[in-house]
Order: structure tokens, then sequence, then C-alpha cells
């Protein structure tokens, strides 16, 4: 029996969609958990910025599975074309079931706003129209919107009860809850004429907020309290601005607190961070830019299922819409989904920007593709409206779009295409999103010289901060607030900078002579520590190889010990001393890139004469 069930299941779950209205989202291929709770959120927002006062009922079904009639089911299946073996099988698909009771609701709520008996909330569209949306069920969790008012919510009540007597379903009105949408709704008078509770905004549908405020204080807690185990890339919103700023927050007091959220010295700005460790960053991903990215799955989802009920709707994810449609392209079928102007379709740019003048003096400039074309008996040719008769010098602008339509053609009966152009294989990918959200133009940075394989991380997060002129020496602190006289540690005649400590000092370059001369190589010191750290790494590349290029780095992490240790521990060493802690410190660098871990020190400067 267990077989025939799954059988059974699997067959009728190819159908499921046919007979199912959009407004169920349980059990349905293509049709998710989350579309309902983002339908419902788009809404009531779109209610409430209309400013015109509604109401939501969350219903409840009184023990929902088990009181629903055979017979009743056996009635509806006949009615959606089931043969009558396959409906004596029915009874083992039991998890489709109750769909097929529930739509029997949906269709009476679906007539009653046909009928203008319930109005729905009216929600705008990308499409042709907007939507109206009255009701939305996830099995027997159910939302219905409406006007607040008393003859709509008696007409619901009637509907109530119709569906009672037929499908045996009671709706529980005691833990039924009449939420407002709006101000100034009279819902003392409203609860009573349905017997149910009075709820509020925000609620929770199906484990998620609904309704919330994102501007509201403490509504990150909020959040975190009501969507249990769900993250914020699961829902298909934007995340609230606050909730994003807190968690950024708690990360870069983590990252320069040592582990510990302390309340320490930010040395570099997030937004330089949040970049890839190439273009000078640690590659730490922005919450706010990384959850838009998230958010293009949606985009991408919308604009293939072209036939889901969320697709309907001005989601407020579109708001990043032009940028995304900007970076994609559609290759087109019957055209119905593709605009004639402004998307992309033929060649590299839309035609409103290819075509400006022409773009000027369309008839329809949301116009849809199929809407140019003209059937002939055979075939087809391009025909695109203007409002006025053409000048002589337009008429050669229509001739070359004319000439730029022409290899394509409709197709009807085929379904038009969204391809992604950041991939190779058109399919949208998050990583490529977010790369392209965080795009920007920088100035280059030695990233090679400091993130490599054989330097210690801490000496390259010492690195990152010295390219950046973001170590704490005394310029720095004093910046800080700190009132301490400003010389420089180590030769104590000049002010103590980055790049005066790093590059300039007496002891810093007594040491970039030692590696000059060791190298043999001619150079000239450039005036900054990024500056000097890309030019080695040019200089090297091609005279002694990647093992030498951490070379000027472990130069200034002794140098920069050598400094602490007289400040905070009163030592000072002689430079034979610091030579030697250089040279050793450097040894014990490169064992691993020569792959002779008892390596001395004049072992390697005999396999230094040899590169």
């Amino acid at each position: 029996m267990t077989l025939l069930a799954k059988v059974l299941a699997n067959r009728l779950k190819s159908v499921m969609g046919e007979v199912i209205s959009d407004s169920q989202h349980a059990f349905v291929h293509g049709r998710q958990i989350l579309d309902a709770v983002l339908i419902a959120n788009e809404a009531l927002d779109s209610r409430l910025k209309g400013n015109n006062p509604g109401l939501l009922l969350k219903m409840d079904i009184e023990k929902a599975f088990d009181h629903v009639k055979w017979d009743f089911l056996m009635d509806v299946m006949s009615k959606m074309g089931f043969g009558h073996r396959w409906i004596k099988w029915m009874n083992w698909a039991t998890p489709y079931l109750f769909l097929f009771a529930m739509e029997a609701l949906s269709q009476l709520l679906s007539g009653a706003r046909n009928g203008g008996f319930i109005s729905g909330f009216r929600v705008g569209g990308r499409g042709r129209e907007g939507l109206i949306v009255s009701h939305l069920l996830f099995a027997d969790d159910t939302l219905i919107f409406c006007d607040a008012e008393a003859d709509q919510l008696h007409y619901l009540s009637w509907t109530f009860m119709w569906f009672e007597a037929i499908s045996g379903l009671k709706v529980n009105l005691s833990k039924t809850e009449a939420i407002p949408v709006g101000e100034g709704i009279p819902m003392d008078t409203l609860a009573s004429v349905l017997g149910c509770k009075i709820g509020s905004l925000p609620t929770s549908y199906l484990g998620l907020p609904l309704g919330a405020l994102t501007n509201l204080p403490g509504c990150g807690m909020q959040l975190k309290k009501d969507s249990g185990k769900g993250c914020l890339s699961g829902i298909g919103n934007t995340s609230p601005k606050k909730v994003c700023a807190r968690l950024e927050k708690i990360q870069r007091d983590f990252l320069w607190g040592g582990g510990a959220l302390e309340n320490k010295p930010h040395l570099v700005s997030w937004k330089a961070i949040c970049a890839t460790k190439k273009e000078g960053g640690l590659g730490i991903r922005s919450l706010s830019t990384f959850n838009k990215a998230l958010l293009g799955k949606w985009l991408w989802r919308f604009a293939n299922e072209n036939e889901s009920f969320g697709s309907k709707l001005s989601l407020a994810i579109r708001n990043g819409w032009e940028n995304f449609r900007s970076h994609s392209r559609f290759i087109i079928g019957d055209g119905t989904r593709v605009k004639f102007w402004k998307d992309l379709w033929c060649g590299n740019q839309a035609l409103e920007e290819a075509f400006p003048i022409l773009f000027n003096l369309s008839v329809n400039k949301d116009g849809w593709v199929a809407e140019a074309w003209e059937e002939e008996e055979v075939g087809g040719s391009w025909g695109p409206r203007f409002n006025r008769h053409l000048n002589d010098w337009e008429v050669g602008e229509v001739e070359s779009l004319l000439c730029k339509l022409h290899p394509l053609t409709i197709r009807r009966g085929v379904e038009d295409l969204f391809r992604w152009k950041e991939n190779k294989n058109g399919s949208f990918s998050i990583k490529s999103f977010y790369s392209l959200l965080s795009r920007d133009t920088k100035p280059p940075f030695p990233a090679r010289t400091i993130w490599t394989p054989w330097v210690p991380i801490r000496a390259s997060f010492f690195g990152w901060e010295a390219a950046w002129n973001r170590l704490l020496t005394t310029d720095r602190l004093k910046r800080f607030g700190w009132s301490i006289p400003n010389r420089c540690f180590l030769c104590k005649q000049e002010e103590e900078t980055t790049d005066h400590l790093l590059l300039f000092c007496e002891k810093a370059r007594m040491l970039w002579l030692l590696i000059f001369s060791l190298f043999g190589v001619h150079w000239v010191m450039h005036s900054s520590v990024k500056r000097n750290l890309l030019g080695w790494h040019v200089l090297l590349w091609a005279k002694k190889g990647e093992s030498l290029e951490s070379c000027p780095l472990c130069l200034m992490w002794t140098i920069w010990k050598e400094r602490n240790r007289r400040v905070f521990d009163d030592i000072e060493r002689n430079d034979q001393d610091i030579k030697s802690i250089f040279l050793y410190t450097f040894v014990n660098w490169i064992r691993v890139y020569i792959e002779d871990h008892t390596l001395s020190l004049i072992d390697f400067v005999d396999w230094l004469a040899t590169k």
C-alpha cells in the first residue's frame, strides 16, 4: 500500500498546478512557502501606502484533517476531471486531499471577489495590469483580505457557513483574528459581525513576520523572535537597515576587538574591509549588499516563472529590477514577456538607448515585443508605431532599427527565455550578482605581497594595516586624543609616522640597504608603504621569484616589533642584533617555500647566491 500511495502521489503531483488555483501554495510543484508570506506582505504594504483602510482575517480551521466529508471530496475531484477509478484510489494520496477541499473555499472566495461582494487588496505589477489579492492559503493556514466594511464581513460569514455545510470543515471563529490594516477602523463593531478576536499588526504567518514596520526601534530583535529558524536570506524582502547596521557593528567590534566585542579603534573603514583582498579589503561580505544579492534569486525566479502568482506583483525587491535587468538579456520566443524598448533582447543595448529619438516618438514606451510584430499570411514583419509622421532625417533611424530587427522573428507558442550575462552558462548565481553590486574602481593594492602563504597571518594583517597607513603610530594616537610627544622611538629625531618608521627611519634604512645588497638591486624608495610594496612586487617577480616577495614585509615586521619592544618593554637592541633578527625571521618564513626545514642562515645566503 505504501508503494501504491507513492505512485499515486507522484502522478498527482504533476497535475496539481493545473487543478489547484494560484492562491494555494502548499504541495504544488514550483510554489514555495515563502511565496505566500511575500505576497501577503506586499499586499499589506500596498494597502498601507494607499491610506485606504482594510481588514486582514487570519482564519483557523477546526480540526482540519478530521472533519472533511469523503463524498464532498469525491464530488470535487469529479468536477476537476478525475476519473472514477482514480477517485477510488485517491484515499491513498492523503496529503493532497485536503488541498482539494480547500480549493472549494478558494473558489467560493474568488467568486465573491469577482462578484464584488469582497474587494481584496490591489497590488500594482510590472505586467500589463496589477493584481487583486483576496485570499492566500497554505493548507489550512488562510488569510483573507477585504475592505473594513460590515457588508463584506456578513458575506464572508455566509461563505463560511456554506463551506462548512458542503465540506464538513468549520471555521473556528473563536481563534480567527480580524486585524485592522490602517487607522480609524471600528474594530469592535466589525469583529462582532463574525464573532472573532481582534488582532493587530505586526503579526506572523507561517512562522515569518507579517506587516512588520522595519523602521521601529528594536525591530531586529522582533525579527529574530518571529523568524524562528529562518534567516534574513530566506525572506523575500530587503532586510531592515537597522538589523544590517547592528550586525555589521558586531562584526566590526569583533574584528578590531581581537575576537571580543570590545570598543577599540576601527582603523580601516568597513567599506574598504568589505572589498576583496585583491582590492585592499579582507573579503568580508557587506550584509546589506549580500542581502540585495540574495534577493536577486527572487528577481531571477520571477523573471523566469511568468505564470507564478507572485511574478504578477510589483514586489518590494523589484526596487533593484532596473539594475538586475541591465545585466540580463532575453532570448525572444513569443515576445509576450519582453518590453520592446526597455529590455535587452536585440543587440548589446536596449532599443531605448540605441534609438533614443525613436523611443521618444513611440506610441507605447512600455509596449511588449509581441505588440510590435505584425502577423502576415507567411511569417510576419516588424512594425513599431510612432505618435506622428516621421521627418526625413528620422526615416534613416527607422531603417537602421528595422535592419537590426530583421534577423529576429516571433515564434508563437515558444516562451521567452531570460539569461544572466555575468555567467557564461547564462544561469544566475548569487556570487556573480554580489561581485557585480560590489564592483568599484579602486587603486592598485599590494595584495600579492601581503597575503602570501609563507607569511604568518599576524604579519600579513600588520602589512595590510601599514599599506592603508593605519598603524597606531604616535601621530595617529594623537588624532585619537592622546597627549604624548611625537618622536620616533627608534631614531629619536623625526616625528613618528607609518612611512617614516618603516621606510625612512635610520634603523629601517639600514635593513633596506641590507636587502638591496643581498639581492643585488638598485632602487629608489617611494614615498609610501603601499607604493613600495607595489614596486617591490614588480621588481622582484621577474628577478628573484615569488619566494623573496615577502622580504619587505618581513623587514617592516622586524622594525615594528623592535619599536614596540622599546615602547613597552624598554629594551633596545643594537644594529647587528636587529639585522640578525630580520635575517633569521626571513629564513624561517621561506623555509616552507624551499622545503628545507633545517636551512641555516649561511645555507640561505648560499641559496640566495644561486638565484
